[in-house]
This record gives C-alpha cells, structure tokens and sequence, in this order.
C-alpha cells in the first residue's frame, strides 16, 4: 500500500499549516486553565493506515489517554490527541479545576476543534470536530476501531505542550480518505501563493 507522492516542499507546508492550526486551540485552552498553554509541531509523518503500526508516528505503544472525535463537513475524517496517561493526568490537573478526566477531555477537544476550525478556513467550506470523548487504549487499536479503510491516510503531528514550567509530549492524528489529500495539498499550494 503506497499513499499519494508528497513532496518535501508539501511537507514543509503542511507543518507549517499545522503549526499555526494548533495553536488557533490555545485561547480555549488559557480559558479553561486560567494559564497559557503553548503547543509546537515538532514533526509530521503521514502514513497509509495498514502501514501504521511499522511505520506511524506512535507516541507509545502502551496504553495511551486520548482524546478522539470525528470530523464532520467538507473534510470528513477523524481526529484525535494522545498523551501518555501519567502526563494527560499532570496536564488535567495544572490545566483547570474539576474532575481530571472532564478536564482533560475539555483540553483536548479545545486543541482538536481548533485544528479543524482551521481545516475549515483552509478548505473554505465548514469542518466541525464532534463528539470527543475519552479513549484509553494504544494508538494503533485506537485508530484501527474507527474501521476506516486499510488505505485511510494518517496524518500524524508531533506536539509539544507547554503549560506553566511542564512540557508533555502528545500525539494528533487525523485519518482522512486519500481521495481529500490532494484538496488539502492544493489548499496549501493557493494560500503560499
């Protein structure tokens, strides 16, 4: 299984869309913390979905406290947000006051809603994450039990949370058909231009 050629130059430029699509999250984020929570892409891979346990960018392979919905409108697909359980707790907890898991759900759906807000603006037409709720298994049985196709592609970012003096690491993923990607690369091509 072989997903659609990208070139270096659309890499580039799909870290750099998702850079700035991380960091559309991070008011809501300050709004439900009460405190300034900054988050990086440190690195993107994208990855056919039969191929992602040998060659996806996995945060771990144990269990993992994730975050997952789906997206619904112009960019149909799934999202989802992953951290190791002992760091999601330590980000719940700096992170608002409340029932941890409420919490950190909160978190994370305010990081995922604006990755697709910003899919939205890219693709000018409505992307809206719905239903986010809790995930605790690893990310491979997290991504396989959407039951989306074998050929179903991976985006997967790389993040870096930092919120008061911690840094967590996390992983996104967003599983979209093949046939949208050249739409999103030629999205990315127009708005350089």
């Amino acid at each position: 299984m072989t997903i659609p050629k990208i070139s270096t130059e659309q890499m580039i430029a799909l870290h750099g869309f998702f850079a700035e699509a991380v960091a559309v999250g991070e008011a809501a984020l300050a709004e439900i913390g009460g405190c300034e929570t900054e988050i990086e892409v440190h690195e993107i891979r994208c990855t056919a979905l039969a191929e992602f346990g040998e060659q996806g960018l996995v945060l771990s392979d144990d269990l993992t406290a994730a975050v997952m919905g789906r997206l619904d409108g112009a960019l149909p697909g799934s999202l989802a947000l992953a951290l190791e359980p002992e760091e999601a707790l330590l980000w719940a907890q700096i992170g608002g006051d409340g029932d941890p898991l409420e919490v950190f759900v909160a978190l994370g759906r305010a990081v995922l809603s604006g990755i697709a807000r910003s899919l939205g603006e890219l693709r000018r037409a409505a992307v809206r994450f719905e239903g986010g709720e809790l995930v605790e298994q690893p990310e491979l049985a997290m991504l396989v039990a959407t039951h989306a196709p074998s050929d179903t592609l991976v985006l997967s970012l790389r993040l870096r949370i930092g919120v008061r003096d911690e840094v967590l690491s996390a992983v996104s993923h967003l599983l979209i058909e093949p046939k949208y990607l050249p739409g999103l690369l030629s999205a990315l091509s127009a708005a350089v231009h």
